[in-house]
């Protein structure tokens, strides 16, 4: 919902005009740069906080790459969309450790419950993007964040990672309740 408000105020289609790569392949970068960074993260170490940073860049420019260079596309679409369940999950996956698994697959549940009420409900005709909180910019900004503060400041790292869990099961259970009372309305 924010970064939504934020988009509709800055035209990121017109730098997207510029950049000669395929809008597919920085959708594949993202991916990729999010899960070379788990085994580094987790083993050695490095600080999830460029991963996320150049990850979640590469994957806000694929779109506006693929409409300022008129390369829009159902097939870019669900890569992008597919994609970015895998990035998701690594991203997570940065703060294995830090926390109980239970809150792990907790906020995994969340996280793709958010995106899979958006899709299933799309598919049965109702709009839900820019639905509450917590959508993807959203929380690739908060755990980019969190990561800033696993730098700086450890120990509040699992507080902010269950604020994390919290915020995201209120957004999937807010999204999922639109949708199931728009159909509802709208009984066919």
């Amino acid at each position: 919902m924010v970064l939504e408000r934020l988009r509709s105020k800055v035209n990121i289609d017109a730098v997207g005009r510029k950049i000669p790569i395929s809008p597919n392949v920085l959708t594949l970068l993202s991916a990729v740069v999010a899960w070379v960074g788990v085994p580094l993260v987790l083993l050695y170490g490095a600080s999830p906080l460029w991963f996320i940073l150049i990850s979640g860049a590469l994957d806000a420019v694929d779109g506006a790459v693929a409409r300022g260079r008129g390369l829009v596309s159902r097939a870019g679409a669900f890569l992008d969309s597919f994609l970015d369940r895998f990035s998701d999950a690594a991203y997570l996956l940065y703060f294995w450790g830090r926390v109980d698994s239970l809150a792990m697959y907790i906020a995994l549940l969340g996280t793709f419950a958010i995106s899979y009420a958006r899709c299933r409900g799309e598919s049965l005709g109702v709009e839900v993007r820019g639905v509450g909180l917590m959508e993807r910019g959203e929380r690739v900004a908060y755990l980019l964040v969190l990561s800033l503060v696993l730098d700086l400041a450890p120990p509040l790292v699992a507080s902010l990672f269950y604020a994390y869990v919290f915020l995201v099961g209120l957004a999937a259970a807010h999204r999922g309740y639109v949708v199931f009372r728009k159909l509802s309305l709208n009984r066919r």
